[in-house]
């Protein structure tokens, strides 16, 4: 007669017991997410700025703060890498622009880090980079209002009816608005003679600023503006 094994009854036979597991998204915390999502953006920021052929160039900034009259030379000047060279770099020194103007004299107060012009500098032993004057007028009385930094400009002065000719080709170093309305502040390069004679002709009369940029000096003498007395 055969042994066989008792049957084990199903309710004896052993169960595993089983491990709840979590979702992988409900194990990422907020500071995985916020890690993975700037990765994701660095690299479409870098593949954007590599397909769109971005160009970057060295800009030429000052090294530490610099007053008006001080020689540029190679121990105050530093460069920072900037982007987009035709947007960017507009009107501003590169490295080695920079480097061909050593011994140029600053126009104007830069601060420690602001990108150099070259209209802020003047050549060496120009006494144009000494002194700047403002001048306060309403912009019917400058070109309509179209004068811009870098443009040359005469002043025209009117006293006891004669129009003429205070200075001739000077440089407008910037030009802000004045906080009264409509007039702007045009500050003007100018040596000490020249300084004295503009404030001259404020006090006696009144004046006027003529664009000029590109237009050789001016020649003519006073001309008399009251009809009653013009020929």
């Amino acid at each position: 007669m055969a042994l066989t094994e008792p049957a084990i009854a199903p309710e004896d036979t052993p169960t595993a017991v089983g491990v709840a597991r979590r979702s992988l998204v409900s194990r990422l915390s907020i500071g995985h997410v916020v890690m993975i999502l700037a990765g994701l953006v660095a690299i479409v920021l870098n593949l954007a700025f590599l397909r769109s052929g971005t160009e970057t160039i060295n800009v030429a900034v000052a090294g530490q703060s610099l007053d008006a009259g001080t020689v540029l030379t190679g121990s105050n000047v530093g460069t920072v890498e900037v982007g987009d060279a035709a947007e960017l770099a507009d009107g501003l020194l590169t490295e080695e622009a920079a480097a061909a103007l050593y011994g140029s004299v600053l126009a104007r107060d830069i601060e420690a880090g602001e990108p150099f012009r070259r209209s802020d500098l003047r050549p060496a032993g120009n006494s144009l980079a000494l002194r700047e004057y403002s001048i306060e007028v309403d912009a019917a009385e400058a070109a309509g209002g179209s004068i811009q930094e870098t443009d040359i400009v005469d002043i025209i002065a009117v006293i006891d009816n004669q129009a003429f000719y205070v200075a001739s080709s000077l440089e407008v170093v910037r030009i802000t608005d004045a906080s009264d309305g409509g007039d702007q502040i045009l500050v003007l390069s100018v040596d000490d003679r020249t300084a004295l004679e503009i404030e001259s002709a404020r006090s006696a009369g009144s004046i006027s600023v003529v664009r000029s940029t590109g237009a050789p000096p001016p020649v003519s003498g006073p001309v008399t503006v009251d009809p009653s007395v013009a020929p």
